[in-house]
């Protein structure tokens, strides 16, 4: 499994489909593991996942929190606890009217656009992506109005969390390659840079979160229905699962679009709140799902294809290969967002954000930052790539190099 622990992983691991089958069974180091690429299985396991879904956590944060006794939020709970919290959040995340996410985005859009319309010529974009995603955490935290009066005293806080952030991602990826609880034990060079990055991340974020008073935003609908350690917590995870992640998504975005202007022409004629919009995120996020692959623990056994699985196995659903699957989307390589039109696409077969009781709790928030974002952007700018990059998995996935672009305003 030398490929497998590489930042290749996503292409061996969607090859041995190709030469297995839509199910295989392949030992990650001493832990075999059941791979699945068919949609229709993956929707089983969902079903089967129980009330108290589980997943796999990556090692160096287990062993982290092990030793720095940290509490931490929704991603690393399990049970009763992760439940009960989840409930807390979905009727503000993902239920009911979202307008006031939508109106969270905009400053930080605004803003965004504004740094790129100062320097169109090859800005530095990731960097502005980092900062972009984590001021919009910020704003959905507090509301739009107190970010605006409150974004230059916290800009300096941003700014740290954004860099410690990136390098929690990169010393993570370097982790991966190695067994977590002897690089602590040993005290490796390469556990010390991850633990201090982490130390420093999670000591970034709490101190934001503790500078942040608001009755309004997430914050405001969150209090009375947790404790001040428990939304501290809480809320520090989340900022820390949407730095990267969303930041890293718009990049992928950013850069499809740009090797196909005909997608920017057809963009800047439709009206922003056509399906066309909405169907070029998912288009990029198929191609580039900045999590390739998800885990699931089931609690009971379970049968896919005829084989027999005992409930604890762990279950890798293969999220890359089943998004590049010529059966589901003809032309798999090819960047279409016409695919997505009804009756065209096997949605079920692209699932960026995973589905059941345990998908992402950002994804409405993420899909409306990426589908307002590119379209302030592409109405305000040709977009062009001055590089090519492929991708590479760094804990997600990420382009090999950053992308360089170019915004010519038009």
């Amino acid at each position: 499994m030398m490929a497998g622990s590489s930042p290749k992983l996503h292409r061996y691991i969607d090859a041995r489909h190709r030469q297995l089958g839509s199910i295989f069974k392949e030992n990650i180091g001493p832990v075999a593991c059941v791979f699945i690429a068919d949609p229709a299985d993956m929707r089983l396991v969902f079903a089967k996942e129980g009330k108290y879904p589980q997943h796999l956590l990556p090692e160096a944060w287990t062993v982290y929190n092990q030793l720095h006794n940290a509490s931490r939020g929704l991603f690393f709970m399990d049970g009763v606890e992760w439940l009960h919290f989840r409930r807390i959040l979905n009727p503000a995340l993902l239920k009911g009217d979202q307008q006031w996410l939508q109106q969270c985005c905009e400053p930080p859009i605004a803003r965004l656009v504004a740094q790129i319309c100062a320097s169109p010529d090859k800005p530095p974009i990731r960097q502005l992506l980092y900062h972009w995603s984590l001021e919009v955490i910020v704003s959905v935290l507090i509301g739009p109005d107190q970010y605006c009066q409150s974004r230059r005293r916290l800009e300096d806080q941003i700014g740290l969390l954004a860099s410690s952030v990136h390098s929690v991602f990169e010393t993570s990826a370097k982790m991966a390659l190695i067994s977590s609880s002897l690089a602590a034990k040993w005290r490796l060079p390469r556990w010390k840079k991850f633990e201090a990055a982490a130390t420093t991340a999670l000591r970034a974020a709490t101190a934001l979160v503790e500078s942040l008073e608001s009755n309004e935003g997430l914050l405001g609908r969150l209090q009375g229905q947790m404790t001040a350690n428990e939304l501290a917590k809480i809320v520090t995870d989340l900022i820390l699962a949407a730095g990267d992640t969303t930041a890293f998504s718009m990049e992928w975005l950013l850069y499809l679009v740009a090797k196909h202007p005909e997608v920017q022409i057809r963009l800047r004629t439709e009206p922003t709140e056509s399906p066309y919009l909405k169907n070029t995120v998912k288009e990029a996020l198929r191609l580039y799902p900045v999590a390739p692959f998800l885990t699931r623990i089931l609690s009971e056994d379970i049968q896919i294809k005829g084989f027999d699985i005992p409930a604890g196995t762990v279950l890798i659903l293969s999220i890359f290969t089943s998004g590049r699957d010529s059966e589901s989307f003809p032309e798999p390589q090819r960047f279409d967002p016409e695919r997505w039109a009804e009756g065209r696409a096997l949605r079920a077969a692209s699932l960026p954000f995973a589905m059941g009781s345990r998908s992402c709790i950002g994804r409405k928030l993420a899909e409306y930052q990426l589908q307002t974002t590119l379209a302030q952007l592409v109405s305000r700018f040709q977009v062009e790539a001055l590089n090519e990059v492929q991708m590479v998995l760094k804990m997600v996935a990420v382009p090999s190099a950053e992308v360089k672009f170019r915004f010519i305003a038009i």
